[in-house]
């Protein structure tokens, strides 16, 4: 497709926008066909967000198969992950500088604008109900399952709430709540960045205190924790049915057994780990903040290779290729084999010409091998592998889910050894805390 039809294209969806989507935009910011095929990829969608005047975009999210993009006037926009249309639209309170990614399950959206939490109808956007977080702000992505939604806060505290209740007093059976009921609520001893991971029956959360704290989902009963010996990443990974994976700014990245609080295996990457690591079939990648990118075996933790890169963050996986992005902003290409570099940030930008460095804004994709890259003015661009017009996920979807308790059931009781990461003494592998059974940390305002 030539440039003169990418834009008559364009065209002809603004021309369709309600009056709030006149934005303008400059002829070099959408990636050219030709730039993308010299890197194998291809457009999979382009869509553009209603923005108005001062108007910007300031968060881009994805949970199961939908975009979310949040602007600073508070309004929530939900696009289909696959084919950038847009769903439905949002308003959210006032305006704000700040948003956190929002979550999904089968019935509802989870989405935070300042102090307040809101659940929306996943098919229409409606709101079910709104819930105050008493004066502070969430300094987390919200997470969730069927039963359950939960928010980090910057004072330190993770607050769950239930999302059914019983149809009458004599009933067993369950509605969903047209109100947010909270069953717990855990104080930390530092902010709440990590995104909480629910898993099953249990939770897990990391904190800037440098622990990973594993409680009873429906009910405020504190399991154990994990101490480490730095802040923990932005979000907590899993592998099969119980492999927990930590990201520390200790330098190291934990796998533990979620259900026994063992220590499988730890690998130490030689500096901090602040972004969550991105698992693909057998493999984990992670990368730390000197930029070197690692492949390890999920299985015990033996690195397969480690490449130095300028930077930046991961943006997907596919088959035989890792996406990232630099610092600058600039997509580059690494081979999934052996991590040598296929496409430097220079090669794609000076040799192949793919300039997104307008595209401030996107996410990891932890769902599949999509790339989806936004800018703040409101453009969204999906791109994918040549050919690939079927999404190829990252995790088999008939797998077992992550915290599955098996029908022989397990031990509680975490095991004595600690286990040392290799040829790094200052990161020691944390032995697990366990608190006494009726004295877990003590929140404030304890329900």
């Amino acid at each position: 497709m030539t440039r003169r039809l990418v834009w008559a294209l364009l065209l002809t969806v603004l021309a369709g926008l309600p009056a709030r989507a006149q934005t303008p935009f400059s002829g070099d910011l959408v990636p050219t066909r030709t730039a993308l095929t010299r890197l194998g990829l291809e457009r999979q969608w382009m869509a553009v967000v209603p923005v108005v005047g001062d108007e910007r975009v300031i968060s881009v999210s994805m949970s199961d198969n939908l975009i979310f993009a949040q602007t600073n006037k508070a309004f929530f926009h939900t696009l289909d992950a696959e084919t950038g249309q847009l769903l439905w639209t949002a308003k959210l309170g006032t305006q704000t500088a700040k948003a956190q990614g929002a979550s999904v399950n089968s019935f509802a959206v989870f989405v935070t604008n300042l102090n307040t939490l809101y659940a929306l109808d996943r098919k229409t956007g409606t709101t079910i109900w709104t819930q105050g977080l008493l004066g502070t702000l969430p300094s987390s992505s919200t997470a969730c399952d069927e039963d359950r939604v939960m928010v980090g806060l910057a004072n330190g505290k993770l607050y769950g709430y239930a999302l059914k209740e019983k149809v009458s007093d004599k009933s067993t059976q369950m509605k969903i709540a047209d109100k947010a009921i909270e069953v717990w609520n855990w104080q930390t001893a530092g902010p709440v960045k990590t995104r909480p991971l629910p898993a099953s029956r249990v939770v897990a959360f990391g904190s800037d205190d440098g622990k990973v704290y594993v409680a009873f989902a429906d009910e405020r009963t504190m399991l154990y924790r994990i101490a480490t010996g730095g802040a923990i990443g932005a979000g907590l990974g899993s592998y099969g049915a119980r492999l927990l994976l930590i990201p520390s700014e200790d330098r190291v990245l934990y796998a533990v057994d979620i259900l026994t609080a063992e220590v499988k295996w730890t690998f130490p990457s030689g500096s901090p780990i602040a972004q969550e690591p991105l698992v693909a079939n057998d493999e984990i990648f992670v990368v730390n903040k000197a930029g070197e990118l690692s492949s390890i075996d999920a299985n015990n933790g033996t690195p397969k290779w480690t490449t130095h890169t300028e930077g930046g963050r991961l943006l997907s996986v596919g088959a035989k290729k890792v996406y990232l992005e630099n610092n600058n902003g600039d997509a580059f290409i690494v081979n999934r084999e052996n991590g040598q570099m296929l496409v430097s940030p220079r090669e794609s930008l000076e040799r192949a010409g793919l300039n997104v460095r307008a595209f401030d804004l996107g996410v990891t994709n932890r769902v599949n091998d999509r790339l989806y890259l936004g800018t703040s003015s409101g453009m969204l661009v999906c791109i994918r592998e040549i050919g690939l017009t079927t999404p190829r996920p990252l995790r088999d979807p008939k797998a077992i889910p992550f915290g599955t308790v098996p029908p022989e059931g397990v031990s509680l009781t975490p095991p004595p050894t600690t286990v040392a990461p290799p040829e790094e003494k200052a990161a020691e592998a944390p032995a697990a805390e366990k608190p006494p059974a009726a004295e877990p940390p003590a929140p404030e305002n304890p329900k």
